[in-house]
Parts: structure tokens; sequence; C-alpha cells
């Protein structure tokens, strides 16, 4: 028994000594394995964030651009629409708009058009920048030009008792920034049977015109949001991107000046 009892106490001796001298945790080889893997594994999500951030950057300047175009064709085709329009007086008969319904003039090259639309006004109808008409028989005038410097594109409102004669407008408000074209082409109708016959830039007798095909080039708030490419401008010419790598897009929309096509030829 008392054999039995001390082999028994050798055994666990044995087995303690034995775990004691197991050694634990990773080898050296081991663990640069483990920190090599978990660099690869940082450089994969850190390439993910970085193109997902750009991707997102992208879409984000793109829904901006978008709406910056849709806004400028919104504000411009609703003079153009209202061109020439006649407010027919209680106490007196008026068949036509007594001054130069629309005109503009044609930049050179690299240089933006301009544009003038006016029309009778009604009481409470506003211009551009706000001004309403108070005096019944009052002209709106809406004077639109681009800010080539800033990017902007300006709007100059006059509300006045006689038509403003042809010429380049004054500078005006900023409508919205990041523009840096805005090209007009005028649908002139020369036999009278009101259908366009061509579009031109400069027409010669501005009563021809029955209407006009607009085109603003709005580029994105943010720098390098694209890698170098092209794009097309208003004249549907392929461009390089410049160094800023600004996303830029064309917007266009033809506007009918419904006051001129609005009767039996």
């Amino acid at each position: 028994m008392i054999l039995t009892y001390k082999i028994l106490q050798i055994k666990l001796k044995k087995e303690q000594n034995s775990k004691t001298n197991t050694q634990g945790g990773f080898t050296l080889i081991e663990l640069m394995i483990s920190m090599a893997l978990g660099l690869v594994l940082l450089l994969v999500i850190g390439t993910v964030f970085v193109s997902s951030r750009q991707t997102f950057r992208e879409q984000e300047d793109n829904a901006r651009i978008q709406e910056g175009g849709r806004f400028a064709l919104e504000i411009l085709g609703r003079s153009i629409k209202q061109a020439g329009h006649v407010e027919v007086p209680f106490n007196d008969f008026k068949v036509s708009f007594e001054g130069t319904a629309i005109t503009g003039t044609n930049g050179a090259a690299g240089i933006a058009d301009t544009l003038t639309v006016q029309y009778d006004g009604a009481l409470g109808d506003q211009d551009c920048e706000g001004a309403s008409v108070d005096v019944v028989g009052e002209i709106i005038q809406n004077h639109f030009n681009l800010d080539t410097a800033n990017a902007e594109l300006q709007c100059s409102g006059v509300i006045s008792a006689t038509p403003a004669p042809p010429g380049a407008p004054p500078s005006g408000s900023v409508l919205l920034s990041n523009v840096e074209d805005l090209q007009i082409r005028y649908g002139i109708d020369t036999n009278g049977d009101q259908s366009v016959d061509q579009y031109i830039a400069a027409p010669a007798d501005w009563d021809q015109v029955i209407s006009a095909r607009v085109c603003v080039l709005v580029r994105s708030e943010k720098t390098n949001i694209v890698s170098a490419g092209n794009y097309l401008d208003c004249d549907g010419v392929s461009v390089a991107i410049p160094a800023d790598r600004r996303l830029r897009r064309a917007f266009s929309a033809t506007f009918n000046l419904r006051n001129r096509i609005n009767f039996l030829p």
C-alpha cells in the first residue's frame, strides 16, 4: 500500500514537471506571418475605403451638377417662353409687344453669349432678381450674362416703362455658380410659317426668332474628382479635362417663344 502511494507521488511530480517545461505562445516566424497577413488585410480595407469614398464624391458632385444644370435651364427657359408677351390693358387695345422681345450678343471663341428677354408684366409678376411689377403697363427685362472669371451665371432684372434697346446686358445677381459657358442658338422663321428654318448664333432680324436653343456648361464645386479624360462642351466638341480635374457636363434644351407661334400663319 505504501509502495503504491509512493509510485503515485512520483508519477504526479513527473506530470507537473512536464507541464512546467511546456512553452506556450507563438514562435517568431508565426508572429511575422500574422503581422504580414494583418498588413495585407489593412491594405485591402484601405483600398476599398478610398475607392468607395472617391465614387461617393463623384456621385455627389454629379447630382449637384445635374441639379444646377436643370435650375439654369428652368430659369432661362421660363424667361424665353415669356418673351414678347403682351399684357392687354382694360382701357386700351394692344396687339403686339412694342420692344424687342429677345436679343443677345454672340461671344467670340471662348467667350460666353449673353441674352436679353423682354415682355409685358402683369401686376405681381417678378423679374429674375425678385422685383415685382407694381404699375400696369410696365415691362420686365431679364438680362442674362456669364461672369467667366468667377464662373457665375448672372441675371440683371429691370422693370421699366419703356423697352430697353438691344445691347450687352449689365452685370446682375448671381443665379448659379460653377457655370463655365453659356451658348445660345436662335431658331429663325424666314417665311412666316411658324417653323424654324435654321439655327444661327446672331440673327440679322430678331423679329424672326421663334425659338432658342440654350446650353450651359456646369462644373463640380470640388477639384480632383475625375481622372484624366475628355468631356463634351456646348458645341459637342471633345475637350481634355483641365488640371483641376473637376467634373463637367453640358446641359441643353430648346424653348419656343410662345407668343410668336400661338397664332395662325
